[in-house]
């Protein structure tokens, strides 16, 4: 379960574009094994220019810092507006005497 929350928040973070899934393909591991052949391929590939990593991982640290104000994940606003309004369905559910689970419709293309 953990691996697939961190697999959410990593897609959460990457762009909505062929960059982005390319890089949820070579960074979601599907078994222990892919793991760490990703792990190891990525390492082989990288070399450090004082603080700076080279190569696809260096490549794909830049793409994750560069697109994280832009992503859902760091969007507080919509997170807080989202949660409230989750907050307002329970309570009403509450004074209907519903039960049942929440589902936000998403507002924007995230």
């Amino acid at each position: 379960m953990c691996s697939r929350m961190a697999a959410s928040i990593l897609k959460g973070a990457l762009p909505k574009n062929e960059d982005g899934k390319r890089a949820a393909q070579e960074l979601v591991a599907e078994t222990e094994e892919d793991y760490e052949e990703k792990a190891v391929r990525l390492g082989k590939d990288c070399v450090y220019e004082g603080h700076r990593a080279t190569g696809r991982l260096g490549e794909l640290r830049k793409m994750l810092y560069e697109y994280r104000w832009k992503s859902a994940l760091y969007d507080t606003k919509r997170w807080v507006r989202d949660l409230e309004e989750a907050y307002a369905i329970a309570w009403r559910r509450w004074e209907e005497g519903k039960g049942g689970d929440i589902w936000l419709h998403p507002q924007r293309g995230f």
